[in-house]
C-alpha cells in the first residue's frame, strides 16, 4: 500500500510522457504469488462497469526508481497485487483501486502502518519530478490527513495537492484507504484544480469496503 502514489502517479505520467524502465525494487515485499489470492483481489478492484460512460482502462505504467525514504518491507511476503486505473475523457482525471494481499494480517497492518502521509508525499514528489524532468517545476502546496470512511478495520483518507508553473492548475491526489485482515484497498484519484466530488468518491469508496468484507469473510 505504500507504494500506491507513486502508482497512481506513473499511471497518469504513462498518459504524458514515456517513463524509464526501473529494476526491482529490493525494498518492497516478497512476491509470492497466490492463484488463489489474485482471485480474491480481483473479486475487490474496481472494473470498467464501476464506472459511468466516458471512463476508460488507463496505459499500465513503467517501473520508477524507488523513494529515497521507502522503508524496508523486504521480510514482507505479498501473495497478491492488482492496481488497476481508469482515464476520464478529458485524458488526465483518473481513479483507480489498488488491492494488496499479504501472507498474514499481521505484515498487512506493519505495511499500512508504514504508509505514512509523509512518505506518500515524498514518494509522490520524487516521481513527478524524476517523470517529468529535473527542471520541472513541481511541489507539494498541501498534504493533509482527512477525516477517513468507518468502513474497516483501519482506513485513512489523504489529500496531497501538486503545484507546478503559475500557468498550470494543480493536480489534486486522494487516497483513500480501507483494510481488513491480510487485505489492504485503496481507492485513488487524480484531478485537476480540484478534488474529485466526495460523493463519486464516496460511492466507489463503499463498493469496494462491500467487496473486501465479503472477500475477508467479514460479512
Amino acid at each position: 500500500m505504500r507504494t500506491v502514489a507513486v502508482a497512481a502517479l506513473l499511471a497518469l505520467v504513462a498518459l504524458l510522457v514515456a517513463s524509464s524502465a526501473g529494476a526491482r525494487d529490493p525494498k518492497e515485499p516478497q512476491k509470492r504469488t497466490s492463484a488463489a489470492d489474485v482471485a480474491l483481489a480481483k473479486s475487490i478492484v474496481l472494473v470498467r462497469s464501476d464506472f459511468a460512460g466516458g471512463w476508460k482502462a488507463a496505459p499500465k505504467p513503467k517501473p520508477q526508481p524507488p523513494c529515497s525514504i521507502e522503508p524496508d518491507e523486504s521480510k514482507l511476503v505479498k501473495t497478491a497485487g492488482l492496481d488497476p486505473t481508469f482515464v476520464w475523457k478529458d485524458g488526465f482525471t483518473q481513479v483507480g483501486s489498488e488491492v494488496d494481499v499479504f501472507a498474514n494480517a499481521k505484515q498487512a497492518r506493519l505495511d499500512w502502518k508504514l504508509s505514512t502521509l509523509r512518505l506518500m508525499s515524498v514518494c509522490l514528489l520524487e516521481s513527478a519530478r524524476d517523470a517529468l524532468g529535473k527542471k520541472a517545476k513541481v511541489a507539494i502546496s498541501s498534504a493533509e490527513a482527512l477525516p477517513a470512511p468507518k468502513l474497516g478495520e483501519r482506513s485513512l483518507h489523504f489529500r496531497i495537492v501538486l503545484t507546478g508553473s503559475k500557468n498550470r492548475p494543480p493536480i489534486v491526489t486522494e487516497l483513500i484507504g480501507v483494510g481488513i485482515g491480510r487485505i489492504s484497498v485503496v481507492l485513488h484519484a487524480f484531478s485537476l484544480a480540484t478534488a474529485l466530488p466526495p460523493s463519486g468518491l464516496d460511492a466507489l469508496t463503499a463498493t469496494l469496503a462491500k467487496r473486501l468484507a465479503k472477500a475477508s469473510g467479514a460479512i
